[in-house]
């Protein structure tokens, strides 16, 4: 009793210090800040008016209608109001949320085991893409955590309402859809009408408010707006973008502003073929192996493991990652953590906590602006997601290991 009075001022005192932190933040928002680009497509979408802008070197909104409908609901306050309120019930009251779903999840896979240090060292390791997610106000703590919610039905069986939570996901950014596609590959024919019934509400909720025309307009700019550039082959080139491609074109590119040279020579077109090659081979391993599983193998259910690699696709492969999308390595590294304890590989273990503990120090505050665009530019933590990949793979798929530990993958 008197540890769960100690945790609940504690918790009471930390929120309290969020929710001032939150006001401040919100109350020196700007046109510049991602809350300012949600805020400005939700008073769009009420009033009727183009929620998208094709053509724009930041892309400016580039989520699917229905999160312009989400974000409506915070347009209906002032700006630095729906700012200060939006940073602190998205970007503070789902961190813990998303925790303890990350628990609920891995207990299922390893039930009755003892979660807490793998949790409290993810948390840690994590905690800047979090930041990151709080001072820019980003939307990928929903994203998250309903990703988590779709996964943790699935696991338990209750299909439909997966199909309900990872639509939702998807429609608010696209990502999650590669759940829906694999989740589709277990399930079989047999539930793909009940995916694609799931979908309704979440595509025809936007078409009831704002009408067939501009509904259809808004589907059409979207797909013009961001669908399209990255299907043929954008990429992001600024400093902080990450991603495979990314740092393959910063690499080719260098950086002159930074003093930073070509490491190698590609030309664009080839660039452009060597990453379609990756994407393509990625996925095509990726099925194979869950059909393998479900078809061969017959596992109705995925492993921790493999749901690591399905949140590591949207890390490496796409043309546009940014740092915020990394706060799913909650995940990641809470089976990274909990694995490597299991197994007793420590000296993997302390590598894997110094380089991602590293990744949340790379500011220009702490190790300097050349150091800092250096790293950037590097894509350090695209590497470090690659060698979380290979360990994934490492820990996940092999029958035994010296302790006599079996995989459930």
């Amino acid at each position: 009793m008197r540890n769960l009075i100690a945790l609940s001022i504690m918790l009471f005192l930390v929120t309290l210090t969020f929710g001032v932190m939150s006001y401040n933040r919100g109350m020196k928002a700007d046109v510049n800040g991602d809350h300012y680009i949600y805020w400005k497509a939700g008073k769009d979408f009420l009033s009727g008016q183009k929620i998208y802008t094709p053509g724009l070197v930041d892309g400016g909104f580039t989520y699917p209608p229905f999160a312009a409908f989400c974000f409506s609901l915070f347009a209906l306050l002032p700006f630095h109001s729906s700012a200060f309120i939006f940073t602190f019930l998205i970007n503070w009251g789902l961190w813990l949320p998303s925790f303890l779903l990350v628990r609920k999840v891995m207990q299922l896979e390893f039930p009755n085991q003892d979660l807490k240090w793998p949790l409290l060292i993810a948390a840690a390791l994590s905690a800047g893409f979090y930041w990151h997610n709080y001072i820019w106000m980003n939307a990928n703590l929903p994203v998250f955590c309903l990703t988590l919610l779709g996964i943790l039905a699935f696991q338990t069986g209750h299909y439909r309402r997966s199909y309900l939570f990872l639509w939702a996901a998807t429609f608010l950014k696209v990502t999650p859809i590669l759940f829906l596609f694999f989740f589709a590959i277990k399930r079989g024919p047999r539930d793909w009408v009940w995916i694609a019934i799931c979908s309704l509400p979440f595509i025809l909720l936007p078409f009831m408010i704002r009408g067939y025309e501009a509904g259809t307009a808004d589907w059409q700019e979207y797909i013009a707006a961001f669908m399209a550039p990255f299907a043929d082959g954008k990429i992001d080139e600024n400093i902080i973008s990450l991603g495979i491609p990314a740092v393959l074109r910063k690499l080719v590119s260098g950086n002159p502003a930074a003093g930073i040279a070509p490491v190698f020579l590609l030309e664009a077109d080839l660039l452009q073929t060597v990453v379609h090659i990756l994407q393509l081979a990625s996925m095509a391993l990726l099925t194979c192996k869950f059909l393998y599983d479900r078809y061969v193998k017959d596992r109705q259910r995925f492993s921790a493991a493999d749901l690591c690699l399905i949140f590591l696709v949207p890390l490496l492969l796409p043309g546009r990652v940014w740092a915020h999308h990394h706060v799913v390595t909650a995940f990641i590294y809470t089976y990274l953590c909990y694995v490597l304890i299991r197994q007793q590989r420590m000296a993997l273990l302390s590598v894997l906590i110094l380089l991602a503990m590293f990744s949340n120090l790379i500011t220009s505050d702490v190790i300097g602006q050349q150091a800092t665009d250096l790293l950037k530019h590097a894509g350090y933590v695209t590497w470090l997601m690659i060698g979380a990949c290979l360990l994934v793979v490492m820990t996940g798929y092999q029958r035994h290991d010296r302790t006599g530990y079996t995989s459930s993958s």
